[in-house]
């Protein structure tokens, strides 16, 4: 059986620059990664992490509009959106709030997110590097709002958003 962590059951915390609140799902023991879920209900600016990658998927909600470095930029739920840790970020929810999946990485690990639908009786395998945000359905031991950790398997009719942690 796989890790399972309920985004429920994780105490939210205020962002570094006390703009949101953020759940830590998930941080890599050497801190070279994190994953966790943004609850974004205003427009402001991002905290900074120097030195890192991002990359932030809206799971809930409309859109996110975020102007990145003096550019324009419109995230949509689901549509994996990357950008630099360096970068000054300031953000807009235009048309209400949303909730976001972030993965902050060093330079030596390169994330990826893919948004999958799975069929009723399908089993997602998940290897060492991976883990599957629950987005919608899932099965009794990971429904919505779960972060299921491999190694292990995703079931059940639901959709996911699967983190991939590539080193190197």
């Amino acid at each position: 059986m796989a890790k399972v962590v309920r985004s429920e059951e994780v105490a939210p915390q205020p962002w570094a620059n006390g703009g949101g609140t953020t759940r830590e799902l998930l941080v890599a023991d050497d801190s070279s990664w994190r994953i966790s879920l943004a609850d974004v209900s205003r427009g402001g600016p991002f905290s900074s992490f120097p030195g890192r990658r991002r990359l932030l998927t809206v799971v809930d909600g409309p859109v996110l509009a975020l102007v990145v470095d003096g550019v324009d930029h419109v995230v949509e739920p689901h549509r994996p959106f990357a950008f630099s840790g360096d970068a000054v970020v300031e953000a807009a929810v235009p048309e209400g709030p949303v909730r976001a999946l972030n993965v902050v990485a060093d330079p030596a690990v390169s994330p990826h997110v893919t948004v999958l639908e799975l069929g009723r009786t399908s089993a997602l395998p998940l290897a060492d590097d991976q883990a599957a945000f629950v987005l919608k359905g899932g099965s009794e031991e990971a429904g919505a709002g779960s972060l299921v950790v491999g190694p292990g398997e995703v079931t059940g009719r639901s959709t996911v958003a699967v983190v991939s942690l590539d080193r190197g």
